[in-house]
């Protein structure tokens, strides 16, 4: 199998990445390929690590949680990213964290109930960790758009 990856496997990745529960018949009919061949490209892009696996897109502010907040983050020492990073990873409602070049350290996404469950966070969760120097908090009011690239423009 080759390593690259070809306008067949950038019309699967878009075709999946608008949903990833589709069938590969379906792939295969939109993408006017046969489903084998769908089967075969999408098993050589998860072994070339393309794939990484497949994810369902919730909506949290129906399960409960109203508040979705960014956060930069600044490091006492940049050498602690990784001990930070650790410690952030084990809070539930933190649901994404880069490490980042620029004005802070390291940006997260949480997800909150509402501001006192994002206060009780921030106070005894986030600033407990140890490396932090200081945060900058963003609540987002509106998400108007998560996507993915499409590969075939």
């Amino acid at each position: 199998m080759r390593d690259k990856l070809d306008t067949v496997d950038h019309k699967i990745l878009t075709l999946l990445s608008g949903d990833a529960q589709m069938p590969y018949t379906e792939v295969a009919k939109r993408a006017g390929i046969s489903p084998g061949t769908v089967h075969m490209r999408t098993r050589k892009m998860k072994n070339m690590g393309v794939i990484k696996g497949a994810t369902l897109s919730l909506d949290y502010s129906k399960m409960g949680y109203k508040m979705t907040v960014f956060l930069g983050i600044y490091l006492r020492e940049s050498f602690l990213y990784k001990v930070v990073i650790e410690e952030l990873s084990k809070i539930q409602e933190v649901v994404k964290i880069h490490h980042s070049t620029g004005k802070y350290d390291i940006f997260i996404k949480v997800h909150a109930k509402d501001s006192l469950h994002y206060r009780n966070l921030y106070q005894e969760a986030i600033l407990t960790i140890e490396g932090i120097r200081g945060i900058e908090s963003f609540i987002s009011v509106e998400e108007n758009m998560s996507r993915h690239i499409n590969f075939e423009g």
